[in-house]
């Protein structure tokens, strides 16, 4: 990938966890990146384009990221506790999970980034998932349901969490709402 592609998606990413999907435009971007808005349209013809490339980036980082955590060989709480670390990790830079912030905007986006973030969804989800498996497995987590289910509560905390901390409460609020939800699964 070319420096100016790079550059483009790294601000772009930036934009949307600080400011919103809709809130963001190739103008901000220009400006950021120090380069005029044709060779944005260059790079990424339309926004969808721009969304698409920045969701299956997020897909690839994040999920390798999730991914080592799940192999580290600790038990399934602290494997919990790492995961929410990356989300808080995330708001004391200023920034919501790019993946929770398209979402908010899903009725605005093309087919292609609504198959991309479901796709996304899923996958971070499958990847959680192993955690609540191998939690049930040692027993060091309780919870009902299936562990897809599981995870996919797990996930949409901190992610709600997250946005409503980062208005409200902060780091703190954010890191006992995580402590306070793994807690609850240990029983």
């Amino acid at each position: 990938m070319n420096d100016t592609r790079t550059k483009i998606l790294d601000v772009a990413d930036d934009l949307v966890q600080r400011v919103g999907l809709n809130a963001m435009s190739y103008k901000h971007i220009s400006d950021a990146v120090g380069i005029r808005k044709a060779s944005i349209h260059h790079h990424f013809p339309k926004k969808e384009n721009l969304v698409d490339e920045l969701l299956q980036r997020c897909a690839s980082s994040y999920g390798s990221r999730y991914q080592q955590i799940v192999d580290d060989g600790t038990n399934a709480p602290k494997k919990l506790r790492s995961l929410a670390a990356v989300f808080e990790e995330g708001l004391s830079n200023k920034k919501l999970c790019l993946i929770g912030s398209i979402s908010t905007c899903q009725n605005t986006l093309h087919d292609s980034s609504c198959h991309i973030l479901k796709n996304t969804i899923q996958n971070t989800v499958s990847i959680f998932s192993a955690v609540f498996c191998q939690g049930r497995h040692e027993k060091s987590l309780t919870f009902t349901g299936t562990d897809e289910e599981a995870a996919f509560a797990f996930f949409s905390l901190l992610v709600g969490a997250q946005t409503i901390a980062r208005s409200h409460g902060g780091i703190e609020l954010f890191s006992q709402a995580a402590a306070s939800y793994i807690s609850g699964l240990q029983g």
